[in-house]
């Protein structure tokens, strides 16, 4: 995609539409969370899309979601000193977020699964490790919009926009 109106590339349509189809199906899930059929399918569907998600970056940018330790421990001291670079797509520690957040969706997906198994009737572990995990998605869910706001803050870039219109100020 070429610059338009001073502003650059950054999201490309199925990452922008996949991630606010998860956001959706997320919270919807966790209002709607009484584990009835329309519960399931929006979890099932939260599950595709993840997968959705990770086949298009596979098939995109095969490396772009490859976690590095050296460069988040970088990444932070520069953060630390107030000095963190703006980046394309994700940040090093914005990464570990995108996949502690489709670790926990499909993890989410899985315990609900399986919590209609007869194997599991009357057994409340797997519905108490299923309400833990959407317990620690809300956390996190909550630490990446703040991430979001403190990057927005920090380079003086609206990401929200950038992640609807798909494009953000040049470098």
């Amino acid at each position: 995609m070429p610059e338009v109106n001073g502003r650059v590339p950054a999201w490309d349509a199925a990452v922008r539409v996949l991630h606010w189809a998860l956001a959706a199906l997320v919270v919807f899930n966790l209002v709607r969370d009484d584990g009835d059929y329309v519960h399931r399918v929006a979890g099932y569907a939260a599950v595709a899309v993840v997968f959705a998600r990770l086949a298009w970056a596979w098939l995109r940018h095969p490396t772009q979601l490859r976690l590095s330790p050296p460069a988040t421990l970088a990444y932070l001291r520069l953060l630390a000193r107030g000095q963190a670079l703006r980046t394309a797509g994700h940040n090093p520690v914005g990464l570990w977020m995108v996949w502690l957040l489709w670790t926990l969706v499909l993890l989410l997906g899985l315990t609900g699964w399986m919590s209609r198994w007869d194997m599991f009737w009357g057994d409340d572990r797997l519905h108490d490790l299923h309400a833990w995990l959407a317990d620690a998605l809300i956390a996190a869910v909550g630490v990446h919009l703040l991430g979001v706001a403190a990057m927005s803050w920090l380079w003086k870039e609206n990401l929200p926009a950038a992640m609807i219109t798909g494009r953000r100020r040049p470098d």
